[in-house]
């Protein structure tokens, strides 16, 4: 081999190793920066790398942080509906779909007039006659009572039933796997609320499930999201489709990594 191709591959070597090092300094630059102009200028420089496919990942996550952040500020349906548009498939998409259902169907149920509560007083009513003739006349002195004063009439007391407190969702985040949320609400008491409404609207569909209520951050405040566990996939997506048919919001939630 002569002096002069060895020279060739010598200088070559040194080209390929310079750019390389130079891959890898531009590389961890954009780690550091973590931002989609950081990465996009990786990608500029450095466009057959094969580092480029996780560049353009790390874009796409980047970019669907940014437009959820966005959309929970806003917290408008037309926010969130842009966000499905773009990221139909992102790990908010779920959480947006409840937030477009929650507008769509009214972020809370109708108001109904409340029972009267157990033990409350009863509306006042003209007095019995026997209360009348029982009245003191001023005509004749009364009859000469005992010496000791008699005591109020006897009342039954509240039954056992009438003063235990309804039982209230668990606050705790259902298991792990699979399970159905029905909203996302900006109070704890709203999305009890709306349990009990789900509850008595489709009864038969929620039989044997139990709410348990999950506080979530969001750009707007904390949500609180009103979930119930289900056995598997099968029964989540069947749960679903029978409270949507009914015109309930519904999104299946699914185990972590699924």
């Amino acid at each position: 081999m002569s002096s002069r191709l060895r020279m060739l591959l010598f200088v070559t070597c040194i080209a390929i190793l310079a750019g390389c090092s130079r891959e890898r300094q531009d590389w961890q630059s954009a780690q550091t920066a973590d931002t989609i102009e950081a990465y996009g200028s990786f990608i500029t420089k450095h466009g057959d790398s094969p580092l480029v496919t996780q560049a353009e990942a790390r874009i796409r996550q980047l970019g669907e942080e940014r437009d959820w952040q966005q959309a929970a500020t806003l917290d408008t349906l037309e926010a969130y509906q842009a966000y499905l548009r773009q990221h139909p498939e992102s790990k908010w998409a779920d959480e947006a779909r409840i937030r477009v259902e929650n507008f769509s169907l009214g972020d809370t149920p109708a108001k109904t007039t409340p029972a009267p509560a157990a033990g409350a007083a009863s509306p006042p009513t003209a007095s019995p006659p026997a209360a009348a003739s029982a009245a003191p006349s001023s005509a004749a002195p009364p009859p000469a009572a005992p010496s000791s004063v008699a005591p109020p009439p006897a009342t039954s007391p509240p039954s056992a039933a009438s003063t235990r407190p309804a039982p209230a969702p668990s606050t705790a985040v259902p298991p792990s796997g699979y399970g159905v949320q029905l909203g996302a609400f900006g109070s704890e008491a709203g999305a009890r609320t709306a349990w009990q409404g789900a509850v008595s609207r489709h009864g038969a569909v929620l039989a044997g499930l139990e709410p348990a209520i999950a506080p979530v951050a969001s750009g707007s405040g904390k949500l609180y999201r009103l979930r119930a566990a289900v056995p598997s996939e099968a029964k989540a997506r069947s749960v679903c489709e029978a409270l949507r048919a009914r015109s309930q919001a519904c999104v299946v939630v699914l185990p972590v990594g699924k």
